[in-house]
């Protein structure tokens, strides 16, 4: 059996688990619903559609339905390490928050310039 793939989350240079900050704001319900989701993606080697999409510049997102919600985390992969950088969601061409995209890239950019951190992804 492979060994399970290893999920991370972004650290801001203050030391903030921004992952634990947006999950800690979602229902609890729709929190078990993230931890189930979570659980069997560390389970699959290949992440793929529906579940995994690629958005370019090294970004792509895990997503998943919670509370009639489509619920979404941005993030890259490096050295068979998934990287968690924002938590979103998604509801008729509404993204919340709007800027996650670019927020993402950021955070990449940082964890990357070694200017931010990351612990793993044990919510």
């Amino acid at each position: 059996m492979a060994e399970p793939r290893q999920i991370r989350c972004y650290v801001s240079p203050v030391g903030r688990n921004k992952i634990a900050d947006w999950y800690g704001g979602l229902p609890v319900r729709e929190q078990a619903l993230t931890d189930e989701f979570i659980k069997n993606q560390r389970k699959i080697q290949s992440w793929e559609m529906p579940d995994y999409r690629r958005l370019g510049d090294g970004i792509g997102e895990l997503r998943w339905f919670a509370g009639k919600k489509q619920h979404r985390l941005l993030g890259f992969s490096q050295k068979r390490v998934w990287y968690a950088l924002i938590g979103y969601m998604h509801k008729q061409q509404v993204y919340k928050p709007t800027d996650c995209l670019d927020t993402a890239k950021k955070r990449k950019a940082m964890i990357l310039n070694g200017e931010a951190s990351s612990e793993e992804y044990d919510l």
